[in-house]
């Protein structure tokens, strides 16, 4: 806003000199307000700024039959940690891996040096790579420092065709508000710089994306180092103390392959893209998973007996289209239950229906 203090024209500049020189002066209030409109007035700007080189990013991703895909490292494409955190027997298997690997186009295991670290990538990484970077434009969005994220992507796209610099990550410790706290553990998304229709997410923690929790495929957490067997695997022992690891064929990455096929082969099979969202595409594709299941739970200890519809495990096993129910019935197909002995596990046994626990 453009504040002004001449008068309107120049032949009453005798008149308003005669005024009180309050007459002139902006109040407080008045200045206040003038900023607040400016700020306002700037942020609409940007917004639309933003909005038409985001719509016009799309036009150039679909003209190529492209959407886009947001890649979480940790945990997600690999896992990392720190070395002193192994013990000397665990560092010489490592270094005897490395090794072995010596001479292969497409290695796994990585000891990094700057960083002090080791890294192990998910198998199945590079056709994911490969056939995803044909079908989607690839970035990286890690809670990761700014070093390691570089270092990662430089083992990941070496030549940096995949990512083309599409790369957010976390500065140095100095850069974050207040230290980090809360705030730094969230995604933002409007760092991706994209328009949230065309967009999924692939992450294994599903609260750092709050507001965009229909772009997220959620990802089983991969830990290779025993570090993290204690917040995420509690009674198994990680693939490195068990001398084993997923499949690349069968595992992870190859069935989230398959699932982003999917959705890209439905959202293109439109004539007109006008208004198709890749949301609903996704949403359609999880519903498929569970339909025609009706799930039966039994003595889920975290599950309020009043409002069972309010649990996790509920409302995703609705979102993947199953029915959920917590009374016998002929037409259940599977029982969800934490004890085995339980009353509705009997019945389930006797009646022939499917018997599960939390984690399937």
């Amino acid at each position: 806003m453009d504040v002004r203090y001449s008068s309107a024209s120049k032949s009453n500049d005798q008149e308003s000199a005669s005024t009180s020189s309050s007459s002139c002066q902006l109040g407080e209030g008045d200045i206040s307000s003038a900023n607040d409109n400016q700020q306002e007035e700037n942020t609409v700007e940007i917004d639309e700024e933003m909005k038409e080189e985001e719509e016009e990013e799309q036009n150039k991703s679909f003209l190529g039959r492209k959407l886009s895909l947001v890649l979480d490292l940790d945990h997600t494409l690999l896992h990392s940690i720190k070395a002193a955190e192994l013990d000397r027997i665990q560092d010489e298997k490592l270094f005897k891996m490395i090794e072995q690997e010596l001479g292969q186009p497409q290695r796994h295991l990585f000891c990094l040096p700057g960083l002090s670290m080791w890294t192990k990538l998910r198998p199945g990484i590079w056709n994911f790579l490969d056939k995803a970077s044909k079908l989607y434009e690839l970035h990286v969005y890690t809670l990761g420092m700014k070093s390691y994220a570089a270092e990662i992507v430089k083992i990941l796209d070496p030549t940096g065709t995949l990512f083309q610099g599409r790369v957010i990550s976390r500065g140095d410790k100095s850069d974050l508000p207040n230290g980090g706290g809360e705030s730094s553990l969230i995604k933002d998304f409007n760092k991706v710089q994209r328009l949230e229709s065309d967009v999924l997410i692939m992450d294994d923690t599903i609260n750092v994306w709050p507001h965009n929790q229909r772009n997220l495929i959620a990802v089983k957490s991969y830990n290779y180092f025993p570090e993290s067997r204690q917040p995420y695997e509690p009674c198994e022992p990680s693939f490195l103390e068990s001398d084993s690891d997923e499949r690349a064929d069968i595992g992870t990455l190859s069935s989230l392959l398959t699932v982003i096929e999917r959705i890209h082969r439905e959202f293109f099979s439109f004539l007109s893209l006008e208004g198709i969202d890749v949301r609903n595409t996704l949403a359609s594709q999880k519903r498929r998973i569970l339909s025609g299941c009706k799930i039966l739970f039994s003595g889920i200890s975290s599950m309020n007996e009043d409002k069972p519809h309010l649990h996790p495990l509920w409302q995703t096993c609705q979102e993947f289209g199953a029915v959920c129910t917590t009374r016998i019935d002929q037409s259940v197909t599977h029982v969800v239950a934490e004890c085995f002995g339980a009353e509705k596990v009997k019945w389930a046994h006797f009646n022939g229906k499917f018997i599960v626990n939390p984690e399937w």
